[in-house]
């Protein structure tokens, strides 16, 4: 049993009842522009241009990066995960939705939210988290998100579930949030920092909005002491990794603390809870469990889903490409799976820092 120290609550609610996700059908109709999108992206990790020169123009172009990437790509994360966009510690006897839920509640607790707290989601996504955060935690949480999309359907699922009190809405660039000095009670950012051309800048914001002596939660993307960047299998695989989920680069743990302590903050805890769960964190991309969404997000969900995609769009019942979309999102799990299997990355370097009173 979970608790915030104000009232029990039980440790799952089960998220897949809240709202229908969405289907293959429904997904394809909001890619009416994937082909130009798709070629936009693509451009990005272009093979024929030199790996330094690719990583530097996505790095100056992270923000356009990101969003492009997630345009494309929000429905589809709804179709296999849910509206909870990150990895969590994965416990033998839970299912996906449960250990979401755990880890979101783990990471309220940590940034010790209460209720009359103003707590920052940095990087929000479609308010999955933010929405579990509120409801265990009794506090206003206020998702930041750069995305119109998301944030639109972020605001739909928010009414639908009855959260308006609770959660609230920001659309702007966290490297430049237009919001007041020390006005925030806490802050936390789920796998959202690794889109930023240089986590010093939305490490700097979030220190700035936070009130002193108020808790940062980070769940980090980083890359381990195993990774080899001479080592070619390990690039090839975190270039993966980067094209299939829309990032300037992946960097070591040692640059976000760096970052972190440059910031201003004090560290507290950094602990990678990819280490922590009884099974591998990426074990139901690879596939575990008979239900369907576990299904969905399995290496043969995804063949299954991308072979009705490229059908569907070869009759008309899809826009041209769609599949192509599909594509970037088997690359990622290819990535990560890979990446995890050799212990080279790390989606859950849950960091805990404190702005000094």
């Amino acid at each position: 049993m979970a608790t915030t120290g104000q009232r029990d609550v039980p440790l799952y609610t089960a998220k897949a009842k809240e709202f229908k996700t969405p289907g293959v059908t429904e997904v394809c109709r909001g890619e009416a522009s994937a082909v130009a999108a798709v070629s936009q992206y693509s451009d990005y990790y272009d093979d024929k241009v030199d790996a330094e020169t690719q990583r530097n123009r996505r790095i100056a172009d992270a923000q356009d990066v990101t969003a492009t990437f997630y345009n494309l790509v929000t429905d589809f994360y709804e179709y296999g995960y849910g509206q909870s966009f990150h990895f969590a510690p994965i416990f033998d006897g839970m299912t996906f939705d449960e250990c979401i839920a755990e880890y979101e509640r783990d990471i309220a607790k940590s940034v010790e939210a209460k209720p009359g707290m103003k707590i920052l989601d940095v990087g929000c996504g479609v308010g999955g988290p933010q929405r579990e955060i509120a409801k265990f935690s009794g506090a206003h949480v206020v998702g930041f998100n750069y995305n119109a999309y998301q944030l639109s359907k972020a605001r739909d699922y928010t009414k639908k579930a009855e959260l308006e009190n609770l959660c609230s809405y920001i659309q702007g660039d966290y490297c430049k949030m237009e919001i007041e000095d020390n006005s925030y009670d806490g802050a936390y950012a789920l796998e959202s920092i690794c889109h930023a051309k240089d986590p010093l800048l939305p490490y700097s914001e979030i220190f700035r909005v936070l009130k002193p002596g108020s808790l940062f939660v980070e769940g980090s993307w980083v890359l381990t002491d195993n990774y080899n960047n001479k080592i070619p299998e390990h690039v090839k695989i975190i270039d993966e990794v980067a094209l299939g989920n829309g990032l300037p680069e992946l960097r070591h743990h040692s640059k976000i603390k760096e970052s972190l302590l440059t910031a201003g903050f004090e560290i507290i805890e950094m602990n990678d809870l990819a280490k922590t769960g009884d099974l591998p964190w990426h074990v139901f991309l690879a596939g575990k469990g008979c239900s369907f969404q576990n299904f969905r997000a399995s290496n043969i969900g995804r063949w299954t889903t991308h072979a009705m995609l490229s059908v569907m769009e070869t009759i008309g019942m899809a826009p041209s490409g769609s599949t192509k979309v599909h594509g970037l999102l088997q690359t990622a799990a290819s990535g990560l799976i890979a990446a995890g299997q050799k212990d080279i990355f790390t989606p859950m370097l849950k960091i805990v820092a404190r702005k000094p009173l």
